[in-house]
């Protein structure tokens, strides 16, 4: 297994570890686990201030897997608003795009204040009583 540094998480500072098995194909490197929890929110990029519709397909304490029809690139920085039932305004949350492809597009947080990171790790957990599969 070969191991190498790919810089720290946005939310506790840790080292991200990228771990190839002896296949040669990428291991689990995660910080925090994910959640599937299909949800609607909007995103804005920083190269614009254009709002777009998005969908968050999985969810974890360091990111997001995204659906978007928006044009975003690796390294862009998105603001991912939450309408969340019962607050009135969205709850922003700034990330980097780390990857696009077939799959989504893939966000990690960064810039997170612990308030919010308290109430993602909060929303992950009530999303698991309820039902909420890992990602």
């Amino acid at each position: 297994m070969t191991i190498r540094s790919d810089g720290p998480c946005g939310l506790c500072s840790e080292r991200i570890l990228m771990k190839h098995g002896d296949d040669g194909r990428p291991v689990e490197r995660r910080r925090h686990p994910r959640i599937q929890k299909t949800l609607p929110v909007h995103i804005r990029s920083d190269k614009t201030d254009q709002r777009y519709a998005a969908e968050i397909v999985n969810i974890g304490g360091g990111g997001v897997l995204l659906r978007t029809d928006a044009a975003v690139d690796t390294n862009d920085q998105l603001t991912i608003e939450l309408d969340l039932v019962g607050e009135s305004k969205p709850i922003s949350v700034f990330g980097t795009v780390v990857r696009n492809d077939a799959r989504g597009v893939g966000v990690s947080f960064v810039r997170i204040s612990e308030i919010t990171s308290d109430l993602i790790a909060y929303l992950i957990r009530k999303w698991e009583r309820e039902g909420a599969h890992p990602a």
